[in-house]
């Protein structure tokens, strides 16, 4: 064990410096998420001269591209471990953000939105999600609860970050900034700090005594853990899927068009960027409702809440929202839906199909989210470019989600013996 880790240890379990470095990650993964992209469309829009309809087709496409290939990230992990990965898709993150910085047509556009969406939104918060679980088991709620606070001081600081970078430095200058802060803040800290298992810094789970060897804990690890080909024969892997589609899908296509979006409802730019911050604030009170709820309800009756709590959402957008005031509680009760959403999906998995496979499936459920991104944008431009509105994709998403509560009704945890 390193001298720094032992005495960090000493003083806290370490698994809380994993949490942390995971936050970080999650805040670090903004360059590829939609909140931050989405500022940088009224440039290619205005300045480039490209349509909603084509940004919205090239993002889809890229995002379905990037859910796709997901997978072999998870792959990769289970293999070669977290740290290795880490550094890998840090790097690739922020290279991508130096391309980004040089596009000049469509084309290199499209190319800028994979490489973003794929080590960004899909592989640097893959990552940490999947790594949090192999440290935490009484506490793995609370533990993922923290690690998504990441994620809220991403969607509350980028976006107008984003603004005041393109206003004094312009928009290339923009994105190397955030290539330069990728390599020369997160990159060391991975370095220093990440470890794959506790085992492998020689202490155990939580600091807990345990009485069995090695060899016995990764007896019972197995006994536990189903493979990816196993998971993908019950019906809980599918349903819980499709659930998980939901949330990005629509928040995709939102943000993606959110300016537009606040204009045609009397926000301006400066406003709106402020409002879509927001949208992460409930992100605050998960520790709190990770004790309280999720941890002492089972994860169906979790996801029908939260999936009803969307539908609401979805219904407020439609015909409530109509100013900056209407559209800040909007951005907060659909927050708050989705927050909890986003703990009770780290914590299912890990619960329904053990830890020891869970990059691989992991990787193939973030499949399930990245291609629920992916079809978000693109209904929101064609609904606009063609009716002149975005009502028509919202009340096509309101059906996929009255769908997705009758499912949510359907699972229960798999046991192993059924299967065939």
């Amino acid at each position: 064990m390193r001298p720094y880790v032992a005495k960090i240890n000493k003083r806290i379990y370490y698994g809380w410096m994993i949490v942390l470095v995971a936050a970080l990650s999650m805040f670090f993964s903004s360059p590829g998420q939609t909140y931050s992209i989405s500022v940088f469309n009224a440039i290619y829009e205005n300045e480039l001269g490209y349509t909603k309809t084509m940004l919205s087709t090239g993002y889809s496409i890229a995002t379905t591209f990037s859910g796709l290939l997901i997978v072999l990230i998870g792959r990769a992990t289970d293999k070669v471990g977290h740290k290795k990965m880490y550094i890998i898709v840090t790097i690739m993150l922020a290279v991508a953000a130096f391309f980004s910085s040089m596009v000049m047509n469509i084309w290199m556009i499209y190319i800028s939105f994979f490489l973003l969406r794929f080590f960004g939104q899909g592989s640097l918060t893959l990552l940490p999600s999947s790594l949090v679980p192999q440290w935490f088991e009484k506490k793995r709620a609370f533990a993922l609860s923290l690690m998504i606070l990441g994620s809220f001081f991403g969607a509350l600081i980028v976006p107008r970050l984003n603004l005041w970078l393109i206003e004094t430095f312009e928009w290339q200058n923009a994105w190397r900034i955030w290539g330069i802060s990728l390599l020369v803040v997160l990159l060391p800290i991975v370095i220093l700090f990440v470890f794959n298992k506790p085992h492998e810094i020689g202490i155990s789970m939580e600091n807990e005594p345990n009485q069995l060897s090695e060899e016995d804990q990764e007896i019972a690890l197995d006994k536990e853990s189903w493979k990816l080909s196993e998971a993908l024969k019950t019906k809980e892997f599918w349903f819980i899927g499709i659930m998980s589609m939901i949330v990005p899908m629509f928040t995709t296509g939102f943000t993606f068009h959110f300016y537009s979006i606040m204009n045609s409802r009397s926000v301006e730019n400066e406003t709106a960027a402020w409002i879509i911050g927001l949208m992460a604030f409930p992100i605050l009170l998960m520790p709190f409702v990770a004790r309280a709820f999720i941890d002492k309800t089972k994860p169906k009756y979790v996801f029908a809440l939260t999936q009803v709590m969307i539908l609401i959402s979805m219904t407020m957008l439609l015909f409530w929202v109509n100013n900056a005031g209407t559209a800040l509680i909007f951005v907060l009760f659909y927050g708050l839906a989705g927050a909890v959403q986003a703990v009770t999906l780290n914590t299912v998995w890990p619960l329904y199909f053990g830890r020891k496979y869970l990059g691989s499936i992991r990787g193939m459920t973030t499949v399930f989210m990245v291609i629920g991104s992916a079809l978000g944008p693109l209904p929101f431009g064609v609904s606009f470019d063609q009716y002149g509105s975005f009502n028509p994709a919202i009340v096509a998403m309101m059906i996929f989600t009255v769908v997705a509560i009758l499912l949510s009704l359907l699972i229960n945890k798999p046991e192993k013996k059924y299967l065939t």
